[in-house]
């Protein structure tokens, strides 16, 4: 039987855990390194513990969902025992992956060029905002910031209004999937030339093709991109459109002639619909907003589940908007079982999302639940690392290893 991937993952937030969780959940062995000192600051900043015992940073929705199937070990980075440690765990290692940024890896001695003295064969893979190299290589970077420089947030929003951020840190998990990609790709890499392999994978040129329509439109016509809210920039109808009660809407996006006929066929083909000018995209591009005040006095009078149910069935593309209650009472989802109830110590059963891909022969299982803070250490330190209950002890005396953070903490 061929051994588990091992991954060593060095990561905080969310580009870089999920990431990780991606490798873990098909089968790699990941052991997600945190500091006393500095916990991943998706574990939030609450106090060490509460007037009833409780960890609160055990209990973060956020850091439970990216960091499952994990292994989770507390090493003090800034102690040099503790780099020793770490290097000792990434030479029984394949891959690293690491977002912190590139001075601090820089600063702890544990960048590529280090770390490949003792594990010739290592996959690193770094995950810095702007990249490793170039001007902005040292500036500091989140989802948020990394989505404005891609030029996203600059055509996001509403015609005549500012920017607007999409509000969800797309940078993150975008990055987090070309990240797992190239963790993949470079242990074939890696297969193939018997070297290690260093990737530097920016979040800034990850997004870049998520912006590709602006680009082409500045490059080959000379225009900026103008912001369109929910409209497409050559399609009609294309919108987000108000349904029966309160806070109900429904995504409706026709894409060709055929599409406006069978539209128009599900509305019952009302005086409105004969207007020629409707007849092609042109033409209702043009006469857009007149366009959506029709549809919306209709939809206004339709309930939304079932207009879409109608539309899907004349072949018309259209979505409910639901929400957080409906995604998970959702019976498409129930159906295909996306849903998972994961149980950790702390908080007890809560709904987590499944796996995306889905293997008919080999399907992915939840081994474990996010670890708790320092769980693993005895199994990693001891068993992998084959340290003494002794040193063990000593390590964690004097604070390199640890099951309880430091607080405060949080310092991103």
């Amino acid at each position: 039987m061929t051994k588990p991937l091992r991954v060593v993952d060095l990561t905080n937030g969310w580009a870089g855990p999920l990431a990780t969780c991606l490798l873990a959940d098909f089968g790699a062995e990941v052991i997600k390194v945190e500091s006393p000192s500095h916990m991943d600051w998706w574990r939030g900043a609450a106090p060490e513990v509460t007037e009833d015992g409780g960890r609160p940073y055990e209990q973060s929705p956020t850091f439970n969902t990216v960091n499952r199937n994990k292994y989770g070990i507390a090493l003090e980075l800034t102690h040099p025992r503790g780099r020793e440690l770490f290097r000792d765990l990434v030479g029984i290692s394949d891959v690293l992956v690491a977002n912190y940024p590139p001075r601090s890896l820089r600063k702890l001695g544990i960048e590529f060029d280090t770390l490949k003295a003792v594990n010739p064969h290592l996959v690193m893979v770094t995950l810095p905002a702007f990249g490793n190299s170039g001007p902005e290589s040292e500036y500091l970077g989140f989802g948020t910031t990394t989505e404005a420089m891609a030029g996203i947030t600059g055509v996001s929003g509403y015609e005549d209004g500012p920017p607007q951020m999409l509000s969800n840190a797309i940078g993150d998990p975008v990055s987090a999937l070309n990240a797992c990609f190239a963790a993949l790709v470079g242990t074939f890499e890696q297969e193939r030339r018997g070297a290690g392999v260093s990737i530097d994978l920016s979040h800034v040129e990850g997004l870049l093709p998520f912006n590709a329509a602006a680009l082409l439109e500045y490059t080959m016509n000379g225009r900026s991109q103008q912001r369109l809210g929910n409209r497409h920039p050559t399609l009609a109808p294309h919108g987000c459109y108000p349904c029966q009660g309160e806070d109900e809407w429904l995504t409706i996006a026709v894409t060709s002639d055929e599409d406006w006929r069978n539209f128009c066929r599900v509305l019952e083909n009302p005086a409105w619909t004969q207007n020629a000018q409707f007849d092609t995209a042109q033409g209702r591009k043009a006469a857009e907003d007149e366009l959506d005040q029709y549809i919306g006095a209709w939809t206004q009078e339709q309930e939304a589940t079932t207009l879409m149910e109608c539309l899907q069935a004349a072949g018309v593309a259209a979505g409910v908007v639901l929400s957080g209650a409906g995604v998970l009472s959702d019976p498409h989802l129930a159906a295909r079982e996306f849903i998972l109830t994961i149980e950790k110590e702390e908080t007890g059963p809560h709904f987590y999302p499944g796996f995306v891909p889905q293997f008919s022969d080999t399907p992915s299982v939840v081994r474990r639940p996010a670890p708790s803070f320092g769980k693993h250490n005895e199994r990693i330190f001891g068993g992998l690392l084959g340290l003494s209950k002794e040193e063990m002890q000593r390590l964690s005396d004097e604070g390199i290893i640890s099951t309880e953070p430091l607080f405060p903490s949080l310092t991103r």
